[in-house]
């Protein structure tokens, strides 16, 4: 392993900061807004993780990666690793960094000739510039920090909301009040600001976007609130955490009527992957629900949806097999 935890400070009760340098000291390969690096480790008692984490701060040529981790006390037990086993000087297997949520920023504003000319500049810009909007929810705040960096370097006016349960699972809050050009609306649910999703977006214009990461929950409902405003898909970027699978999920049957197979899928394990591991053909990118690569026609059986791409008139046709699950009585026939 040729990385290792340069540094490890509490940003809350539940989510700490990794600060992760190759161990000769040699520099980081350059990084972009939105992107990701995936760390492999393994616990004190042998059990292995391959997790993947959004990279926090400004983003560019780097000695250092910084992530933000939160601890889930019922998750797979690699941020609980992290949390308690690891430290200054742990050695960690690190690759990327890679970026499946890239920023797709305007241009940069000309150079104004004077501070006078600058300042008229900036104020018809800021009237008449598309808008961005930056979404979070909870630990999701973690790449659109790299992306709140990039547009104020470029004088870029954004918002970014914030969503918590809570106040003290709002994290990295000075950093991002340090930027300017941001407009930054805290909605915590406990103290009664709960986000109104239809207030935050408002009626699309040309060239307005939204960035989001944060449950697929979230995402789902900012999709829909999104598409009755007129948002086109296309100015909705999303990025998904957390696991799909429900507690109440009963094993699942699924027959391939192209393929004249059966097979069982077990709770907790995505359809796609049971296909892969019976070397059925599928296409497949994201594993999130986030891209729709892994559309497959439903001919029999009722889809519980949990992606944040499809379309209703998809959904009613067909599913993302990398996150969707079947209701009872847990049988599903697709064309493959």
């Amino acid at each position: 392993m040729n990385h290792i935890i340069a540094s490890v400070a509490a940003h809350s009760a539940a989510v700490k900061e990794f600060q992760i340098r190759r161990k000769d000291g040699a520099p980081l390969p350059d990084w972009q807004p939105g992107a990701h690096i995936v760390l492999r480790f393994t616990a004190a008692d042998g059990s292995t993780f391959e997790n993947h984490y959004s990279l926090v701060g400004a983003p560019g040529a780097a000695h250092v990666y910084r992530i933000a981790v939160q601890r889930e006390e019922h998750g797979k037990g690699g941020s609980r690793c992290l949390h308690d086993e690891f430290g200054p000087g742990s050695e960690v297997e690190m690759s990327g960094p890679f970026n499946s949520f890239p920023l797709q920023a305007p241009a940069p504003l000309p150079a104004a000739k004077d501070a006078a000319a600058a300042s008229r500049a900036a104020a018809e810009a800021k009237a008449a510039a598309p808008r961005v909007l930056l979404i979070a929810g909870g630990i999701g705040i973690t790449p659109l920090v790299s992306m709140a960096h990039a547009l104020a370097a470029q004088q870029r006016p954004f918002e970014l909301h914030y969503l918590a349960r809570s106040a003290d699972r709002l994290v990295l809050l000075d950093e991002l009040r340090a930027l300017p050009h941001a407009t930054i609306w805290l909605h915590v649910s406990q103290e009664g600001r709960r986000a109104d999703l239809e207030a935050l977006l408002g009626t699309h214009r040309a060239g307005d976007s939204f960035y989001a990461c944060g449950p697929a929950a979230l995402l789902q409902s900012l999709a829909d609130t999104g598409a009755r405003l007129g948002w086109p898909a296309a100015a909705m970027h999303v990025e998904s955490f957390g696991p799909r699978a429900q507690q109440d999920d009963a094993p699942l049957t699924v027959e391939l009527s192209l393929s004249q197979m059966t097979i069982e899928v077990a709770p907790g394990t995505p359809i796609l992957e049971a296909l892969i591991a019976a070397d059925v053909f599928v296409s497949y990118e994201c594993k999130r629900g986030e891209c729709g690569s892994c559309y497959t026609p439903v001919l029999e059986g009722q889809p519980l949806h949990r992606d944040v791409c499809l379309t209703p008139a998809m959904r009613s046709a067909g599913m993302c097999t990398c996150v969707s699950w079947a209701a009872a009585p847990g049988r599903l026939v697709l064309e493959l």
